[in-house]
């Protein structure tokens, strides 16, 4: 079954294959994007200037008086930052350790520098003002302040000070050069790891491979979707990053929630049935794949633009797919179901659906590292 693009993303579906994908283009297709293409050496020399001015000092990096732990991505797109974020958060919560996730907030309409979302007892302000997966943060993680602002020095020292956290997470911090890290994490995405290893705007990359070799440790997302490709994109991570740790993430469903009555339900819940599915997030076929993998017949999948505010003209159409292909409910993601109207939700039967995440048995593993980051630091 292929996608049903919505909205204005639908033209440009044919570009993102060529410009994403891993497949070499045709002649006509790759000198139609040779601008694009000269457009990426610009953008790859920006950037390379951006760090080596706080290489060499230009730029002033500042160093938090509490560990940073930095979890980012070499890629445009989805590549499970959030679960995993969420994941180290509660990782350190059980450890005693007091959290706070710091984001930039894309798309968010914060008017101070230091906004706080959540102070550990949920969303202080609507998803539109906090961007919708900080608020997704602050919802999934009670006991976790989350703060946005595009002067992390700024949120860090804030969540330091004024709400007494002890360790910090960058949340897609990997380009991120004014703030000292302590554990630089990198996601790598194994269904579509370097796209056609371009810079944007030619490619997904937003910087080179190279820069695998700042990492302190190399997560490989969603490896239940590698099939056998999983050893040779070991093999050409080890040309850039010959010694970093690597560890393979899984992605799992964890729980649906039934928004009519906000009940949690077991993940079988929907197996063999009919459904219609919608996503507007950065790996929309990531999620196509949880649904089928768990037994579950996707009789229409509506795939929107990442961080889509949905309309009621969307709604519309979502119950409208649902009646003609006769399904018997709509089905979503968490980041989704964010942005949706609250009052939408009585219309027809609706399942948000809880991502987990999971790590085959490494050693050392992750939670080592974890470990050993706060070696040094001292209990508040």
């Amino acid at each position: 079954m292929y996608p049903l693009v919505m909205g204005d993303v639908g033209w440009r579906q044919p570009w993102y294959a060529r410009l994403w994908g891993s497949q070499t283009p045709s002649l006509w297709w790759r000198l139609g994007l040779s601008p694009l293409w000269l457009a990426s050496l610009g953008y790859g020399a920006l950037a390379q200037g951006h760090r080596a001015s706080y290489t060499w000092g230009l730029r002033q990096r500042h160093r938090l008086p509490c560990p940073v732990i930095s979890i980012g991505n070499l890629t445009m797109g989805g590549t499970g930052k959030t679960p995993l974020t969420m994941w180290v958060a509660r990782w350190y919560q059980q450890q005693g350790w007091r959290v706070a996730v710091l984001s930039r907030g894309y798309r968010a309409h914060a008017r101070t520098a230091v906004r706080v979302v959540s102070t550990g007892a949920g969303p202080l302000c609507p998803w539109q003002e906090a961007g919708d997966e900080p608020y997704l943060l602050a919802c999934a993680l009670p006991g976790v302040a989350v703060l946005i602002g595009t002067q992390r020095h700024r949120t860090g020292r804030y969540a330091y000070e004024q709400l007494g956290a002890e360790v910090l997470i960058l949340d897609d911090g990997l380009q991120h050069h004014a703030v000292h890290r302590d554990l630089d994490i990198v996601l790598i995405d194994v269904s579509n790891p370097f796209g056609s290893g371009s810079l944007v705007p030619r490619g997904i990359l937003r910087e080179s491979p190279r820069a695998l070799q700042r990492a302190d440790a190399i997560v490989l997302t969603r490896v239940e979707m590698a099939g056998t490709r999983l050893p040779a994109l070991e093999q050409q991570i080890r040309r850039w990053a010959p010694q970093q740790p690597l560890y393979h993430m899984r992605t799992t469903l964890m729980a649906l929630q039934a928004h009519d009555t906000g009940a949690a339900c077991a993940p079988g819940t929907l197996r063999q049935q009919r459904v219609v599915a919608f996503a507007g997030i950065g790996n929309p076929q990531a999620f196509y794949h949880t649904l089928t993998s768990l037994g579950v017949e996707v009789a229409a999948f509506l795939v929107f633009p990442d961080h889509h505010p949905y309309t009621r003209a969307d709604w519309q159409a979502l119950v409208g797919t649902l009646y003609h292909q006769r399904a018997t409910c709509l089905v979503t993601t968490e980041k989704d179901a964010v942005r949706l109207d609250p009052c939408w939700h009585t219309a027809v039967p609706l399942f948000t659906v809880r991502i987990g995440v999971t790590f085959t048995a490494e050693t050392p593993s992750l939670a080592q590292q974890l470990h050993e980051t706060m070696a040094y630091a001292t209990p508040r």
